[in-house]
């Protein structure tokens, strides 16, 4: 079985129990959300890579974007357009099963923006293929969002050096590949720094116009000890400082903000064009 096929079994077997289970960062996903509207406006085109049960699909197309949305998996696929069509936005949402290694069926420029989030992108073990991609399948100066696995996390490290893992907490920061059990199937997972990420997106030309971390000091969800009270307060602590560029890599995952090259300026001079942003 292909890794994709095993991606895939994995995420159908978790589909109907997915958005429950990820209802524990429905902070991270309105954080996320205001960034969109911040980047994509009505009547953009919008591609959601790993789109799973269609949060944020659902979300745009119901500011009027359209949103082309693929996953590898059938069974999140379903759901989608289940969930499109009860909300009265199937018109604008293009549900596809179809890994994102597999993205070159568009022609050149056909979306004005991307976005893959909770990662979506961390089942490969290089992004570069993907921003060779996306590079392609953006209009130029199209903006790509990504919301991805950080490799060290503060909380994480906290609770390897709580539980006296002092080698593990060492090494947290070299550990390239990681697995998870999803769906009773291990899924290798390969988180990223955001300086590793910018440089492999800058192969494709991409810029960075924004990054941020989440989950820097507000705990996850799953850390229950902490009364509700201090994890509000550790949140409000955050929100200024999450993009300080030596707290983006701190937090359990980032955001990269990251804008195509203009292919027409590059055709012309031979040079890429680098936002001032």
């Amino acid at each position: 079985m292909s890794a994709v096929d095993e991606l895939a079994r994995a995420y159908d077997a978790i589909a109907p129990d997915y958005d429950r289970q990820l209802a524990g960062d429905a902070w991270m996903r309105q954080v996320l959300w205001h960034h969109y509207l911040t980047v994509f406006r009505p009547g953009d085109h919008v591609l959601d890579v790993g789109c799973g049960t269609g949060t944020d699909a659902l979300f745009l197309a119901g500011r009027q974007v359209r949103v082309t949305g693929v996953d590898a998996s059938p069974g999140m696929i379903a759901l989608l357009r289940d969930k499109a069509a009860a909300a009265g936005v199937a018109d604008r949402i293009d549900a596809r099963v179809l890994d994102f290694a597999a993205l070159d069926g568009w022609p050149a420029g056909a979306f004005d923006g991307i976005i893959s989030a909770f990662a979506g992108l961390n089942t490969v073990p290089s992004l570069v293929p993907f921003a060779a991609s996306a590079a392609r399948l953006l209009r130029p100066r199209g903006r790509l969002v990504v919301h991805l696995l950080n490799r060290w996390s503060l909380w994480e490290w906290l609770g390897l050096v709580g539980r006296g893992n002092w080698r593990q907490a060492r090494a947290l920061g070299q550990r390239r590949e990681r697995s998870f059990v999803i769906g009773g199937q291990t899924i290798r997972h390969y988180p990223f720094t955001p300086g590793e990420s910018v440089r492999q997106f800058a192969t494709a030309g991409f810029t960075l116009r924004r990054a941020y971390g989440l989950g820097i000091l507000r705990p996850p969800h799953t850390v229950r000890r902490i009364p509700p009270l201090a994890v509000d307060a550790l949140d409000r602590l955050e929100r200024p400082v999450r993009g300080q560029p030596w707290l983006v890599g701190r937090g359990r995952l980032f955001v990269l903000d990251l804008e195509a090259p203009d292919r027409r300026t590059s055709a012309a001079t031979g040079l890429t064009r680098h936002s001032d942003a």
